[in-house]
């Protein structure tokens, strides 16, 4: 999916109070394990990579809540890395933020993902 040119001058999204911003180089360095449990565990359950993406390249709320149930230590601990908030202030956040977060992390990310990936094979 192309970016539009707003999500490209513009690429800090707000949700509710929590402003989330693409990954750094350096973010991609204390995700990586995580990424790389997200991934195996997606093997492990038949879920390739491009099967999370819709035929238009985007990414359902289905799909982001089997990540949560597959995967969800790694996921909070991506969300919390990214958005600098806690395990704990993560979790009392409305469920609706929470997901629209993780929504939010994943679009803004997913090319960077796809490429490293696309490189490794």
């Amino acid at each position: 999916m192309k970016k539009t040119d707003e999500e490209i001058l513009f690429p800090d999204v707000k949700v509710g109070k929590v402003v989330v911003k693409p990954w750094s180089f350096g973010v991609l360095f204390e995700i990586s394990d995580l990424v790389d449990s997200v991934l195996n565990k997606m093997e492990s359950k038949n879920l390739g990579f491009d099967s999370l993406f819709t035929s238009d390249g985007t990414i359902t709320f289905i799909t982001i809540g089997k990540l949560f149930t597959i995967a969800s230590p790694e996921v909070l601990k991506i969300i919390s890395i990214t958005t600098g908030l806690s395990d704990e202030d993560i979790k009392k956040l409305p469920m609706e933020d929470g997901i629209k977060i993780a929504f939010t992390i994943f679009s803004q990310n997913r090319d960077t993902i796809k490429n490293a990936l696309n490189s490794l094979t």
